[in-house]
Protein backbone atom coordinates (compact mmCIF):
# COMPACT_ATOMS: atom_id res chain seq x y z
CA UNK A 1 0.00 0.00 0.00
CA UNK A 2 2.76 2.32 -0.19
CA UNK A 3 3.70 4.36 -2.57
CA UNK A 4 6.40 6.30 -3.93
CA UNK A 5 6.88 10.19 -2.60
CA UNK A 6 5.79 12.60 -5.35
CA UNK A 7 6.28 16.81 -5.10
CA UNK A 8 3.43 18.52 -3.62
CA UNK A 9 2.83 21.69 -1.79
CA UNK A 10 4.17 22.86 1.39
CA UNK A 11 2.22 21.59 4.52
CA UNK A 12 2.08 25.59 5.31
CA UNK A 13 0.36 26.62 1.87
CA UNK A 14 -2.00 23.84 1.92
CA UNK A 15 -3.00 25.22 5.72
CA UNK A 16 -4.41 28.49 4.09
CA UNK A 17 -5.90 26.07 0.88
CA UNK A 18 -7.94 24.85 3.71
CA UNK A 19 -9.52 27.56 4.95
CA UNK A 20 -10.00 28.98 1.61
CA UNK A 21 -11.97 25.32 1.01
CA UNK A 22 -13.47 24.41 3.68
CA UNK A 23 -13.47 20.88 2.23
CA UNK A 24 -10.04 19.34 1.06
CA UNK A 25 -7.45 18.02 3.71
CA UNK A 26 -4.45 19.39 4.60
CA UNK A 27 -2.21 16.05 3.66
CA UNK A 28 0.00 16.89 1.55
CA UNK A 29 3.82 18.36 1.77
CA UNK A 30 6.78 17.98 0.42
CA UNK A 31 8.84 15.05 2.07
CA UNK A 32 5.45 14.16 3.74
CA UNK A 33 4.99 10.23 3.26
CA UNK A 34 1.60 7.88 3.67
CA UNK A 35 1.41 6.40 7.06
CA UNK A 36 2.66 3.35 7.07
CA UNK A 37 0.88 0.31 5.54
CA UNK A 38 0.84 -1.58 8.78
CA UNK A 39 -1.23 1.53 10.53
CA UNK A 40 -3.79 0.53 11.67
CA UNK A 41 -7.77 2.66 11.68
CA UNK A 42 -7.95 3.00 15.70
CA UNK A 43 -11.09 4.16 17.41
CA UNK A 44 -9.40 6.52 20.01
CA UNK A 45 -12.95 6.79 21.45
CA UNK A 46 -11.27 3.53 23.12
CA UNK A 47 -8.39 4.74 24.54
CA UNK A 48 -7.82 3.72 28.47
CA UNK A 49 -5.21 5.44 29.60
CA UNK A 50 -5.91 8.77 31.63
CA UNK A 51 -7.02 11.94 29.21
CA UNK A 52 -7.80 14.36 31.93
CA UNK A 53 -6.21 18.36 31.56
CA UNK A 54 -4.24 19.28 34.43
CA UNK A 55 -4.59 23.05 36.02
CA UNK A 56 -1.21 24.06 34.33
CA UNK A 57 -2.55 22.63 30.97
CA UNK A 58 -5.43 24.34 30.44
CA UNK A 59 -3.33 27.48 31.39
CA UNK A 60 -1.09 26.96 28.51
CA UNK A 61 -3.91 26.54 25.85
CA UNK A 62 -3.20 28.30 22.41
CA UNK A 63 -6.58 28.26 20.73
CA UNK A 64 -6.23 27.48 17.13
CA UNK A 65 -9.77 26.43 15.69
CA UNK A 66 -13.27 27.67 16.53
CA UNK A 67 -15.30 27.67 14.06
CA UNK A 68 -19.31 26.75 13.85
CA UNK A 69 -21.15 24.91 10.84
CA UNK A 70 -25.00 24.74 10.97
CA UNK A 71 -25.56 23.32 15.15
CA UNK A 72 -21.61 22.21 15.12
CA UNK A 73 -19.33 24.09 17.70
CA UNK A 74 -15.86 22.79 17.16
CA UNK A 75 -12.66 24.41 19.11
CA UNK A 76 -9.57 22.65 18.44
CA UNK A 77 -6.65 23.79 20.89
CA UNK A 78 -2.94 22.80 21.27
CA UNK A 79 -1.46 22.24 24.89
CA UNK A 80 2.07 21.75 25.24
CA UNK A 81 3.69 19.37 27.74
CA UNK A 82 6.64 19.40 30.14
CA UNK A 83 7.94 16.85 28.12
CA UNK A 84 10.42 18.15 24.91
CA UNK A 85 10.58 16.63 21.27
CA UNK A 86 13.47 14.52 21.60
CA UNK A 87 16.36 16.33 19.38
CA UNK A 88 14.22 19.24 19.80
CA UNK A 89 13.98 22.47 21.47
CA UNK A 90 9.71 22.38 21.33
CA UNK A 91 7.50 20.84 24.32
CA UNK A 92 5.52 17.69 23.21
CA UNK A 93 1.73 18.69 22.07
CA UNK A 94 -1.57 17.47 22.79
CA UNK A 95 -4.66 18.56 21.01
CA UNK A 96 -7.55 19.39 23.13
CA UNK A 97 -11.23 18.66 20.95
CA UNK A 98 -14.10 20.72 22.65
CA UNK A 99 -17.56 19.87 20.29
CA UNK A 100 -21.23 20.54 20.50
CA UNK A 101 -23.87 19.85 18.28
CA UNK A 102 -27.35 21.44 18.82
CA UNK A 103 -26.10 22.90 22.35
CA UNK A 104 -25.11 19.17 23.43
CA UNK A 105 -21.06 18.45 24.13
CA UNK A 106 -19.86 15.45 22.08
CA UNK A 107 -16.52 16.17 22.75
CA UNK A 108 -15.49 18.25 26.80
CA UNK A 109 -11.82 19.03 26.53
CA UNK A 110 -10.88 15.85 24.75
CA UNK A 111 -7.31 15.19 24.70
CA UNK A 112 -5.62 13.35 21.63
CA UNK A 113 -1.69 12.69 22.12
CA UNK A 114 0.91 11.88 19.22
CA UNK A 115 0.63 8.19 20.15
CA UNK A 116 -3.05 8.60 19.90
CA UNK A 117 -3.21 9.52 16.53
CA UNK A 118 -0.45 6.94 15.53
CA UNK A 119 0.74 4.61 17.59
CA UNK A 120 4.08 4.29 15.63
CA UNK A 121 4.97 7.62 16.90
CA UNK A 122 8.60 7.81 17.99
CA UNK A 123 9.80 10.60 20.09
CA UNK A 124 10.94 12.74 17.49
CA UNK A 125 7.55 13.61 16.05
CA UNK A 126 5.86 16.02 16.86
CA UNK A 127 1.20 16.65 16.43
CA UNK A 128 0.18 19.03 14.64
CA UNK A 129 -3.78 19.86 13.31
CA UNK A 130 -4.78 21.61 10.33
CA UNK A 131 -8.22 23.26 9.69
CA UNK A 132 -11.27 21.65 10.39
CA UNK A 133 -11.92 20.31 6.43
CA UNK A 134 -14.93 19.04 6.13
CA UNK A 135 -17.82 18.89 8.46
CA UNK A 136 -21.33 16.92 7.71
CA UNK A 137 -24.46 16.00 9.62
CA UNK A 138 -22.70 13.04 11.26
CA UNK A 139 -18.95 13.76 11.65
CA UNK A 140 -16.32 16.61 12.32
CA UNK A 141 -13.25 15.93 9.91
CA UNK A 142 -9.87 17.09 10.70
CA UNK A 143 -6.54 16.74 9.14
CA UNK A 144 -3.46 15.89 11.75
CA UNK A 145 0.15 15.22 10.65
CA UNK A 146 2.84 13.62 12.75
CA UNK A 147 6.23 15.26 11.74
CA UNK A 148 9.62 16.21 13.06
CA UNK A 149 9.57 19.97 14.57
CA UNK A 150 9.55 22.52 12.35
CA UNK A 151 9.96 20.48 9.24
CA UNK A 152 7.04 18.79 6.91
CA UNK A 153 8.81 15.60 6.84
CA UNK A 154 6.20 12.86 8.54
CA UNK A 155 3.33 11.16 8.06
CA UNK A 156 -0.66 12.70 7.39
CA UNK A 157 -3.79 11.07 8.95
CA UNK A 158 -7.45 12.68 8.98
CA UNK A 159 -8.96 12.39 13.05
CA UNK A 160 -12.98 12.37 12.98
CA UNK A 161 -15.08 13.01 15.57
CA UNK A 162 -18.70 11.58 14.83
CA UNK A 163 -22.31 12.87 16.56
CA UNK A 164 -22.16 9.36 18.50
CA UNK A 165 -18.97 10.50 21.02
CA UNK A 166 -17.00 8.47 18.60
CA UNK A 167 -13.59 9.24 17.25
CA UNK A 168 -11.18 6.97 14.43
CA UNK A 169 -7.87 8.03 12.88
CA UNK A 170 -7.45 7.46 9.34
CA UNK A 171 -4.35 7.11 7.30
CA UNK A 172 -4.93 9.62 4.45
CA UNK A 173 -2.95 10.36 1.20
CA UNK A 174 -0.22 12.59 1.14
CA UNK A 175 0.47 13.79 -2.28
CA UNK A 176 -1.64 16.76 -4.25
CA UNK A 177 -2.81 15.20 -6.97
CA UNK A 178 -6.19 13.87 -8.42
CA UNK A 179 -5.62 9.98 -7.03
CA UNK A 180 -5.07 11.43 -3.58
CA UNK A 181 -8.56 13.16 -4.04
CA UNK A 182 -10.71 10.24 -4.86
CA UNK A 183 -8.84 7.85 -1.91
CA UNK A 184 -9.77 10.93 0.13
CA UNK A 185 -13.65 11.11 -1.11
CA UNK A 186 -13.54 7.29 -0.28
CA UNK A 187 -12.07 7.44 3.32
CA UNK A 188 -14.85 10.07 4.03
CA UNK A 189 -17.68 8.43 1.98
CA UNK A 190 -16.90 5.15 4.35
CA UNK A 191 -16.94 6.64 7.37
CA UNK A 192 -20.06 7.85 6.42
CA UNK A 193 -21.31 4.58 5.42
CA UNK A 194 -20.52 2.82 8.73
CA UNK A 195 -22.32 5.72 10.89
CA UNK A 196 -25.54 4.50 12.36
CA UNK A 197 -28.22 5.21 10.97
CA UNK A 198 -26.35 6.49 8.10
CA UNK A 199 -27.45 9.83 6.71
CA UNK A 200 -27.98 10.11 2.47
CA UNK A 201 -27.44 13.92 2.99
CA UNK A 202 -24.29 13.45 4.00
CA UNK A 203 -23.50 11.12 1.48
CA UNK A 204 -24.77 13.83 -1.10
CA UNK A 205 -22.73 16.50 0.51
CA UNK A 206 -19.40 14.88 0.01
CA UNK A 207 -20.19 14.45 -3.68
CA UNK A 208 -20.59 17.87 -4.12
CA UNK A 209 -17.81 18.16 -2.34
CA UNK A 210 -15.88 16.42 -4.33
CA UNK A 211 -17.37 15.74 -7.87
CA UNK A 212 -19.73 17.55 -10.56
CA UNK A 213 -23.32 17.87 -10.62
CA UNK A 214 -23.54 15.18 -13.12
CA UNK A 215 -21.98 12.56 -10.29
CA UNK A 216 -24.42 14.06 -7.75
CA UNK A 217 -27.73 13.06 -10.12
CA UNK A 218 -25.78 9.60 -10.64
CA UNK A 219 -25.57 8.89 -7.22
CA UNK A 220 -29.37 10.59 -6.83
CA UNK A 221 -31.01 8.31 -9.54
CA UNK A 222 -28.88 5.39 -9.38
CA UNK A 223 -28.54 4.76 -4.94
CA UNK A 224 -25.65 5.85 -2.96
CA UNK A 225 -24.20 2.71 -2.83
CA UNK A 226 -23.51 3.06 -6.55
CA UNK A 227 -19.81 4.38 -5.65
CA UNK A 228 -18.95 0.63 -4.77
CA UNK A 229 -18.52 -2.45 -6.19
CA UNK A 230 -20.33 -5.70 -5.34
CA UNK A 231 -18.20 -7.17 -3.06
CA UNK A 232 -17.53 -4.20 -0.85
CA UNK A 233 -21.00 -3.78 -0.43
CA UNK A 234 -21.46 -7.14 0.66
CA UNK A 235 -19.02 -6.85 3.34
CA UNK A 236 -20.25 -6.33 6.89
CA UNK A 237 -20.14 -2.78 8.20
CA UNK A 238 -17.94 -1.23 5.23
CA UNK A 239 -14.76 -1.72 6.81
CA UNK A 240 -12.66 -1.51 3.39
CA UNK A 241 -9.39 0.32 2.92
CA UNK A 242 -9.43 2.30 -0.15
CA UNK A 243 -7.05 3.59 -2.52
CA UNK A 244 -6.83 4.99 -5.88
CA UNK A 245 -4.31 5.17 -9.02
CA UNK A 246 -4.36 7.94 -11.71
CA UNK A 247 -5.03 6.15 -15.02
CA UNK A 248 -4.96 8.15 -18.59
CA UNK A 249 -8.90 8.39 -18.27
CA UNK A 250 -9.21 8.71 -14.43
CA UNK A 251 -8.89 6.87 -11.61
CA UNK A 252 -8.34 3.00 -10.43
CA UNK A 253 -9.87 2.66 -6.91
CA UNK A 254 -8.91 -0.59 -5.02
CA UNK A 255 -10.52 -2.07 -2.22
CA UNK A 256 -8.31 -4.14 0.56
CA UNK A 257 -9.47 -5.28 4.15
CA UNK A 258 -6.82 -3.94 6.34
CA UNK A 259 -4.03 -1.32 5.67
CA UNK A 260 -1.55 -3.80 5.86
CA UNK A 261 -3.24 -5.81 3.10
CA UNK A 262 -1.71 -5.36 0.03
CA UNK A 263 -4.10 -7.05 -2.04
CA UNK A 264 -7.22 -5.76 -3.28
CA UNK A 265 -10.09 -7.67 -3.37
CA UNK A 266 -12.35 -5.85 -6.14
CA UNK A 267 -11.88 -2.39 -7.57
CA UNK A 268 -13.84 0.14 -9.33
CA UNK A 269 -13.64 2.60 -12.39
CA UNK A 270 -13.95 6.69 -11.75
CA UNK A 271 -14.06 8.99 -14.59
CA UNK A 272 -12.74 12.38 -13.60
CA UNK A 273 -13.96 15.64 -15.31
CA UNK A 274 -11.77 18.84 -16.00
CA UNK A 275 -12.86 21.73 -14.33
CA UNK A 276 -13.66 24.53 -16.54
CA UNK A 277 -12.46 26.96 -14.27
CA UNK A 278 -9.29 27.14 -12.79
CA UNK A 279 -9.24 27.79 -8.99
CA UNK A 280 -6.07 27.37 -6.86
CA UNK A 281 -7.47 26.19 -4.06
CA UNK A 282 -9.28 23.09 -5.85
CA UNK A 283 -8.01 20.17 -8.05
CA UNK A 284 -8.10 20.75 -11.46
CA UNK A 285 -10.44 17.79 -11.85
CA UNK A 286 -13.54 16.39 -10.17
CA UNK A 287 -15.16 13.44 -10.11
CA UNK A 288 -17.91 12.86 -12.61
CA UNK A 289 -18.86 9.14 -12.64
CA UNK A 290 -18.15 5.41 -11.30
CA UNK A 291 -18.25 2.78 -14.02
CA UNK A 292 -18.79 -1.04 -13.10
Amino acid sequence: MMRKNRNTKSFKALLLIALGMGLLSACCAPGVRKAPAAAPVEDTSAVQEDKTLKKEDISNENAMIDTVYGDWHVQVDTVGSKAKVKNSDEFVNKLIVTISKGGKVLFNKKVFTREDIWKGADEEFQVYAALVSDITNTSVYLPVSICYPETDDGFTFLLTLSKDGSSKVYPVPMAWDESDMVTDFYVRYIHECQQKPVDKASLLKLARDYGSPAFVEQLTKEGVDVVFPAKVLARKNMKVVPEAELLKDGCQVRFSTSYDNTQPFDSIRVVLKERQVKNYNFYDYMIDKVNH
